[in-house]
């Protein structure tokens, strides 16, 4: 039971760093990203670093492939969140760029917990 409690502990871990990295750590490159350029790449490497810092005790080579999964995962997520944001015409602080950012931070989530599950449970 206190491995579990651990292995939970060190999933909430990588939800704070992804929430911490996505919101306050961005800081003024969110506004710069616009597809793959160097800001989002950037973004995409803060992201992957949080990521891989609380796993860095497990077995190198499934971490670090899950850290590059998560690199190319959060990139294109986040490239097609500005792409749809930009058809549709969804603006932050709007109910559609609210369930916009709804949908992005499940999706990034959802990612965190199946490499999580590759990483520490195997």
């Amino acid at each position: 039971m206190d491995i579990l409690r651990g292995e939970i502990a060190i999933f909430y871990l990588l939800v704070v760093a992804h929430l911490l990295t996505d919101f306050i750590l961005q800081g003024s490159l969110a506004v710069k990203k616009q597809g793959f350029n160097k800001y989002m790449l950037a973004h995409a490497g803060m992201m992957t670093l949080a990521f891989f810092l609380p796993l860095i005790s497990y077995p190198a080579g499934r971490t670090v492939l899950a850290a590059g999964a998560l690199f190319v995962l959060h990139l294109i997520v986040d490239a097609a969140r500005i792409e749809i944001n930009r058809v549709l015409k969804l603006l932050p602080g709007t109910w559609g760029g609210s369930i916009s950012l709804g949908i992005d931070q499940i999706a990034h989530i959802s990612i965190i917990y199946l490499l999580f599950r590759i990483v520490v449970l195997g």
